[in-house]
């Protein structure tokens, strides 16, 4: 009974070390604000820059797996190319240590004498009304749990220096290289379990402290390292075909290191210990140092990888493209990499309301009644599409909306949806329009060419619209404006003011019969409807953009 405390107490304190890193990574991702996310792109001008970029960025967030997650976002979305995510994955793995100072300090000062002053002087903070003191009370509150964790794995991890325990610990070694291999498995399945490798790495060192050689210890730091990369393979599940090479290079990278030094790591730690007698301090250098040379070691073939990996990408192209899935998985924040694909998808939808655009004004002065059915009938396929391609994005955004996601991606999220239904309302439309066009041939009804100059007019405008539309929801470069769409949606309802205006004058002027003033009445609404529609859509995409 005493051991299934002991092990739950482990347990316990490892769950609280996990929520304070977790915590405090995402109090310092909303303290770097998405301004600083955005300008990833433009800082990573060359291989080194982005190493540096990458390193500043998870140390500034203080999560790999964070990192990973944005970085897979950028390369999913386009935003960055192949060889500067690489160089972005290479810097992560070196800005995460500071966590592990964080460790070494609370160990050597036994910061559990300051975790709950912290914690009073957090409260203040964390109940401002101001969000920015209040994230600043977050990251103090964090520290203090981080703090109060560490002293609970110190007391409740088991001692290396039971008489058994050291016995069956020689055994191991007896087994050589099979032994350390052994370690490194632990150290994977370990960081698979909690997620976290800057956990793992912190386990790896209080056991170190508590009498495990500290080779087989150094072992666990480098399976952890090949643990945290499987994030990056969750995320890329969702994304392109680049994000699943981004994600293999992570584990590439790592693995090439844990096999270089599963070898020379004794060499390593041997040259540590002439200037460090502090075993945590030891295992901390020792892991910046693995990932300091495996960056020197590889940053010579960043070029010849990249380019291999551009080989296959070609390979892929003409594959059929997978529609979006939803995968979830503990711990971590991904709706900014499901935000990237939705609106590749998003841009999808407008690719189809374009083009059903285009069709439509096909048929108000095509004569011929076999190309006139093809009209329908693509319209009638493409407001299928439409369909079916809005409710796999309602269903992929409700998905989202249950994450643990900032309330501002929340409203991105409400915003996206709405854009979306504004999108598939054009097919909607469409399809009475085409059904208008048919009755009209069937019943000869008879439309003036002043008329037909109006509907003309209506569709320049409309096509002009989705213009727009294709601009504002691809580009990146500037702040997106309303104007454009205003001044068309202007011109719209002028020209639908106009047109109504001329059918009553032609009704009266030239008998035209009944059935012609219903059905060009109802096509010159059913325009109007589709500009408030793309207009609206615009609309979104700018409120989006100012979020």
């Amino acid at each position: 009974m005493h051991i299934i405390i002991q092990i739950l107490q482990i347990l316990g304190a490892i769950s609280l070390f996990i929520f304070a890193i977790k915590y405090l990574s995402e109090n310092l991702q909303a303290l770097s604000g998405s301004n600083f996310k955005r300008t990833l792109n433009k800082i990573t001008y060359n291989d080194t820059s982005s190493i540096v970029a990458g390193t500043i960025f998870t140390t500034t967030i203080q999560s790999s797996s964070a990192a990973s997650v944005f970085i897979l976002g950028f390369i999913n979305a386009g935003l960055i190319n192949l060889k500067k995510a690489f160089g972005l994955i290479l810097g992560a793995n070196i800005g995460t240590t500071l966590t592990l100072w964080l460790v070494y300090l609370g160990l050597k000062f036994d910061f559990l004498m300051i975790a709950l002053p912290i914690l009073f002087f957090s409260v203040p903070f964390y109940l401002s009304k101001f969000k920015t003191k209040r994230k600043l009370g977050g990251i103090f509150f964090s520290l203090a749990l981080l703090f109060i964790s560490i002293h609970f794995l110190k007391i409740y991890l088991p001692n290396f220096d039971n008489n058994i325990i050291q016995q069956y610990i020689q055994d191991l070694q007896n087994f050589g290289i099979l032994t350390k291999l052994l370690f490194v498995v632990i150290g994977i399945v370990l960081t698979i379990f909690v997620h976290f490798s800057s956990a793992s790495i912190t386990i790896s060192i209080l056991l170190a402290e508590k009498g495990l050689p500290i080779e087989l210890a150094a072992m666990m730091v480098l399976g952890a390292n090949i643990g945290t990369t499987l994030t990056a393979h969750l995320v890329a599940a969702i994304g392109n075909y680049q994000t699943k090479l981004v994600a293999a290079f992570h584990t590439f990278f790592n693995t090439l290191c844990a096999i270089l030094f599963f070898f020379l790591g004794h060499l390593l730690l041997e040259q540590i210990e002439k200037y460090s007698d502090q075993i945590s301090a030891t295992l901390i250098t020792f892991d910046i140092i693995v990932n300091i040379i495996g960056v020197i070691l590889i940053y010579p073939f960043i070029g010849k990888i990249t380019s291999y990996c551009y080989k296959l990408i070609m390979k892929q192209k003409g594959r059929p493209t997978k529609s979006i899935e939803f995968f979830s998985f503990p711990f971590g924040t991904n709706s900014d990499l499901y935000r990237f694909e939705t609106n590749k998808k998003m841009t999808r939808l407008a690719g189809n309301a374009s083009q059903i655009v285009h069709v439509l004004g096909r048929m108000i002065t095509e004569s011929d009644e076999d190309k006139m059915i093809v009209f329908r009938e693509r319209i009638y396929q493409l407001e299928k599409e439409g369909d079916d391609l809005e409710d796999e994005v309602k269903v992929f955004l409700n998905d989202i909306s249950n994450l643990d996601i900032p309330n501002e991606n929340r409203f991105e999220l409400h915003q996206l949806i709405t854009l979306s239904q504004h999108l598939e309302s054009v097919g909607d439309i469409a399809i009475k329009i085409a059904a208008i066009h048919r009755k009209r041939r069937l019943t000869n009804s008879y439309f003036t060419p002043k008329m037909r100059e109006f509907l003309v007019t209506l569709q320049t405008s409309l096509d002009q619209a989705t213009t727009i539309l294709h601009q504002n929801l691809n580009d990146n470069d500037f702040e997106i404006s309303i104007r454009d769409a205003e001044i068309i949606e202007k011109a719209i309802n002028s020209t639908y003011k106009e047109a109504d205006n001329y059918l009553l004058r032609t009704i009266d002027k030239e008998n035209l019969n009944a059935l012609s003033s219903i059905y060009y009445k109802e096509l010159i609404q059913h325009y109007e409807q589709l500009g408030d529609h793309l207009y609206r859509a615009n609309k979104t995409i700018v409120k989006l953009n100012q979020q």
